[in-house]
């Protein structure tokens, strides 16, 4: 997974906007230290670089994801561009994505009570409201 996540998002962040750029470097960081996690090597991974990905990944996530897709359709309209027809199964994927992050990261790093607090905010961000809570568990199954 990550190989096709750098080779289809992060070798083509060069040309998008800058918090796309940086939203895309942030995911590689974070498919890094999934892979990492999966062969074993937890235990010298930095708590610090863990908790800035969390906090990066939470102020993403309340500021840009909308999971209620029609938010989408609204704010395409108010800047007059179109989205693509993928948006819905991107949107699904991202919060996705961030689901399996958080729960590898308690799974796997409980040990480290200002990480999980960190990651705690961010699942927080995922389902602060009653659409972000519905669209995260229809999307994830544990």
């Amino acid at each position: 997974m990550t190989t096709l996540l750098r080779s289809t998002v992060v070798d083509s962040a060069d040309a998008s906007e800058p918090v796309v750029g940086m939203v895309a470097a942030v995911f590689h960081l974070c498919s890094a230290e999934m892979a990492a996690v999966d062969v074993g090597l937890a235990d010298h991974l930095s708590p610090q670089v863990s908790r800035s990905l969390a906090r990066a990944l939470c102020r993403w996530t309340c500021s840009y994801l909308f999971p209620d897709l029609s938010c989408y359709d609204q704010l395409s309209a108010e800047l007059g561009i179109t989205l693509s027809r993928g948006s819905d199964v991107d949107v699904c994927w991202t919060v996705t994505y961030l689901l399996s992050y958080i729960v590898l990261c308690l799974k796997s790093r409980s040990s480290e009570s200002a990480l999980i607090d960190d990651v705690l905010r961010l699942f927080a961000g995922l389902v602060d409201a009653e659409e972000r809570y519905l669209s995260s568990f229809c999307s994830f199954i544990f």
